[in-house]
């Protein structure tokens, strides 16, 4: 397995378990409700910089990038009307939760914490549907089509990317 696919598929590891804490706190919210609107604004800041920032920008810039260019249309398609549009509703539903909680602060009513339920959950289930394609459909396909050069290239840049996190 080529360096950038073991280190997306590992990111993908700490996402799932990030899930399964925000879904926890959900269900504190939703059993006992009790908040801790910081910790809920930790996650905020964690999806942001890890699975957004870090993770996502390197699958749009690096490996879907290079897979659009090497294959053509069928990565085209499936880049474009799958993995992005998929990217683009994890970060709403990252702003619409982080909304939530702020208006969840000023105002503790049954409708804010709905919200802050509706977007946390949302994006716990996306998050796992969307690793699983990649891991299982994204990941391999662009390994056993893109020239060997090319993933190659990609490991490099993998390595140099990771080391602005380091």
């Amino acid at each position: 397995m080529s360096k950038i696919i073991d280190v997306l598929m590992n990111e993908h590891k700490e996402i799932i378990k990030f899930v399964d804490k925000l879904r926890l706190m959900c269900l504190e919210f939703i059993n006992n409700n009790k908040i801790d609107t910081e910790e809920f604004k930790k996650s905020v800041h964690f999806i942001k910089t890890f699975a957004d920032e870090r993770h996502h920008q390197k699958e749009e810039q690096l490996l879907f990038k290079s897979m659009v260019e090497y294959i053509g249309v069928k990565a085209d398609n499936l880049i474009k009307y799958g993995m992005l549009i998929e990217h683009d509703l994890a970060r709403y539903h990252v702003k619409s939760l982080e909304e939530a909680v702020i208006n969840y602060e000023k105002e503790p009513n049954d409708n804010n914490k709905l919200d802050i339920l509706t977007h946390a959950l949302s994006y716990c289930d996306l998050l796992k549907r969307h690793a699983y394609k990649e891991d299982n459909v994204v990941y391999p396909f662009g390994e056993k089509n893109l020239p060997k050069e090319e993933l190659a290239r990609l490991d490099i840049l993998a390595e140099e990317y990771e080391k602005r996190y380091k």
